[in-house]
């Protein structure tokens, strides 16, 4: 699937090109993706060879992916926070939502996992994104935000038809640890949102543990924010790779 870079290139520039290249595509249609950002693409070889993902013109990543950014709303002019943002194909789709203007602030734990986000935003053109590692910045000083977006580590389980992997490695035992750093996780963005703000939790898991018993383990904790919304994505029923997400609003005093 092939995400269109709305900054650089209409939907009708970008399947002419295609059609010089060779490449077939075809529109996805999602309630979560606006009409003309994603497409089906089937090529000769790797689709990062192709002269139009090298001109930054699209960008590689499955349709699953945006339901977070859909609901986190960016708007131009914010101060967004992307709390776990390699390797980018979320960070690119906020900044080009902001349509590149405002501040999307993406870290990480490890300045090295940065470098993919940093090659695929000067490729795609984007200055808006701003890559630090955690231990590179104060959150603190750097807030507060507009938006969060929380897209926690986690097991993996939406996502075992293309890391087949994942069923091998994966134990039951990890799921309570991964929920402990994924509820961290949460409770770290909390203080950074400004009131009437909107904090996005989201995974690429379809268990309960990580996903909906999270979100009720710091809602129970943080009575200043409030769940608007939630939905999962399953490869059976939508086609798509699996993915949680929950969209919380902090209260105004």
């Amino acid at each position: 699937y092939a995400r269109r870079n709305t900054q650089s290139v209409t939907a009708e520039e970008l399947k002419a090109q295609w059609g010089r290249e060779k490449v077939a595509a075809e529109p996805v249609k999602f309630s979560w993706l606006k009409e003309g950002l994603m497409f089906r693409i089937e090529t000769d070889g790797s689709p990062a060879a192709l002269p139009s993902f090298q001109e930054g013109k699209f960008y590689i990543q499955d349709p699953s992916t945006l339901a977070s950014v859909q609901e986190l709303d960016p708007q131009p002019e914010e101060n967004i926070l992307d709390l776990c943002a390699a390797p980018g194909g979320k960070t690119t789709a906020i900044a080009q939502r902001m349509q590149d203007n405002g501040s999307v602030l993406a870290t990480d734990i490890d300045d090295s996992r940065l470098d993919r986000l940093r090659e695929n935003a000067e490729r795609l053109g984007l200055r808006s994104i701003q890559p630090k590692a955690l231990h590179q910045i104060n959150l603190k000083t750097a807030g507060p935000f507009d938006r969060i977006l929380v897209d926690a580590p986690c097991s993996n389980t939406g996502v075992m038809r293309r890391r087949v992997d994942v069923r091998w490695r994966l134990n039951a035992r990890e799921f309570p640890v991964l929920a402990g750093t994924q509820i961290d996780l949460l409770k770290r963005a909390a203080s950074l949102l400004k009131p009437g703000g909107v904090l996005v939790y989201s995974t690429c898991s379809i268990e309960a543990e990580e996903n909906e018993d999270v979100v009720a383990e710091f809602l129970r904790t943080h009575r200043d924010y409030k769940q608007e919304s939630s939905c999962t994505l399953t490869p059976m029923k939508d086609g798509t790779d699996g993915a949680f997400v929950a969209r919380m609003n902090r209260a105004l005093p």
